[in-house]
């Protein structure tokens, strides 16, 4: 009976059975396309960089933090939902009002709220430094509702705060439903690029708020147990020279945006709402900016559509 032994291979040394051996495990281990890559500004002497106009946001906001100066800017007035960088305005109104981030707060059943929480227990005292730390960089809801309630006696008079502070501050493009940009009835929830952007600097003003929303984790304990925090800017420590921001999404909205980056010691503010990508349009924006000097810029509103 004939057999058939395996052919030998041919010139096989144990460096190509090595090249062999990592292949083949490349192709065992291998589960899909990598993810992503964040693409940064070409440093060099002729950088090429991607037009502005190529961003998809629906409006934005690009301004220089020193002169005040619009860099670029489209739809600025349009009334758009704002997510999660409502929390901004709630972070203003209540530091002002406590004069700082002292105190406690006893939490009630009305200050639970879903998705992103802590998640609070009623009856459970909780400083009021935790639920700052945790209402800027875990995004958690009921920070904002337990915040607000605290200051103001509940959470439709805190509403009402907001809403007299956004006029006073001549926001006129500006009101809200709720503390933590939660959806809303149709037209009870908005903002526009423009009037973020007020709200922004005038957080930007206190270093404590400054500091938390350019934290990137921080550990928390409340009657629910030990809590993580994770910042939800996924530029942060990435991008160079990322700074405070605050981030937001729903479905409704998509991706909203109000952050900060230095870099040579200049600072470059962008505000940003309904986005696909809120990510990629921003590091668009900065890449352009930091690379504008003087006058040679696009016109506030120039690039509206």
């Amino acid at each position: 009976m004939l057999t058939h032994a395996p052919r030998p291979l041919r010139n096989c040394t144990p460096t190509s059975l090595l090249l062999l051996l990592t292949i083949w495990l490349g192709l065992f281990c291998w589960t899909g396309p990598l993810p992503a890559q964040f693409h940064f500004k070409d440093y060099g002497p002729r950088p090429r960089l991607t037009p502005p106009d190529a961003i998809l946001a629906r409006a934005v906001q690009l301004v220089d933090a020193q002169t005040g100066e619009v860099l670029y800017a489209r739809n600025p007035d349009e009334r758009l939902l704002p997510a999660s960088t409502t929390k901004l305005m709630t972070a203003l109104i209540v530091y002002e009002k406590l004069g700082g981030m002292k105190g406690n707060v006893t939490i009630e059943e009305d200050d639970r709220a879903e998705p992103s929480n802590i998640p609070v227990v009623p009856g459970e005292t909780i400083s009021v430094n935790t639920l700052f730390h945790a209402l800027l960089i875990e995004s958690a809801n009921d920070s904002a509702r337990a915040l607000g309630r605290s200051v103001a006696g509940s959470t439709p008079a805190f509403v009402g705060m907001m809403n007299e502070r956004a006029l006073a501050l001549g926001l006129f493009n500006t009101h809200f439903n709720n503390p933590n940009g939660l959806p809303a009835p149709a037209g009870t929830h908005f903002t526009s690029c423009a009037d973020l952007m007020v709200i922004f600097r005038h957080v930007l003003q206190y270093p404590d708020l400054v500091k938390i929303l350019s934290t990137k984790e921080y550990t928390i304990q409340t009657a629910s147990g030990v809590h993580n925090l994770r910042n939800h800017n996924r530029l942060l420590g990435m991008y160079p020279g990322m700074g405070p921001a605050k981030t937001g999404w729903t479905v409704a909205s998509r991706h909203t945006y109000a952050c900060a980056v230095t870099q040579n010691g200049r600072t470059l503010l962008l505000t940003l709402l309904d986005s696909p990508d809120k990510w990629r349009d921003a590091q668009i924006l900065f890449n352009w900016g930091f690379a504008q000097t003087g006058s040679e810029h696009v016109p506030d509103g120039a690039a509206e559509r």
